[in-house]
């Protein structure tokens, strides 16, 4: 637990260090940064693309409609963002009509995001959206090739990539072999690994 206090006050510097950040033009266009949500854990951690809209204006990840269904496809295994995953994202700030960061931007934000790996050395990670992807794994495949599958990830974490739930509200279909079928087989899967962890 004191472990736990100890790293928790180490993000909160991290935090303080990006509240002041003005290596991109981001700085410039941003409402609010957007660090992280849910409950800091050495367990799991998701990691998705950059802020949207409301994200921005709240300061907090995945708070509009992919945020809802993220909490929703949680719940379905029994988890909760508030109580058993750690919620960041590959940008802190939101790009302009939530355009793709530009590589200059995740090279900005690089170090925030390596530093809320390095403190919390989570389990599980799991990455939530191609953004995601292509800021941790050297690969040119797409989410759809890559998704459902563990990878090795920094600190001995098994890494897993997701579909992006605003991807999932624009393909409602839940037939076999359809993305949110795709996503309730990840999901269990991820609980399964969840559930092996000790402590």
């Amino acid at each position: 637990m004191q472990d736990l206090e100890k790293a928790e006050s180490e993000l909160d510097e991290v935090r303080a260090k990006c509240l002041k950040c003005e290596k991109c033009a981001l700085c410039k266009t941003r409402t609010n940064i957007v660090f992280s949500g849910g409950v800091p854990n050495r367990k799991l951690m998701l990691i998705g693309e950059a802020p949207g809209y409301y994200e921005d204006l709240k300061g907090e990840p995945f708070v509009g409609k992919a945020g809802q269904l993220l909490d929703k496809i949680f719940a379905s295994v029994g988890l909760d963002r508030h109580k058993h995953v750690y919620i960041c994202n590959t940008l802190k700030c939101r790009p302009p009509q939530n355009r793709d960061p530009l590589p200059e931007e995740k090279e900005a934000c690089s170090e925030y995001l390596k530093a809320q790996i390095d403190i919390l050395q989570p389990r599980i990670i799991l990455l939530c959206g191609r953004v995601a992807v292509s800021s941790l794994m050297d690969t040119k495949l797409g989410i759809t090739k890559l998704r459902g599958r563990w990878f090795e990830g920094p600190n001995f974490s098994k890494m897993m990539p997701i579909f992006h739930p605003s991807y999932l509200l624009r393909n409602d279909s839940r037939e076999k072999g359809s993305p949110k079928w795709l996503m309730w087989q990840d999901i269990k899967e991820i609980k399964k690994v969840y559930d092996q962890l000790d402590g």
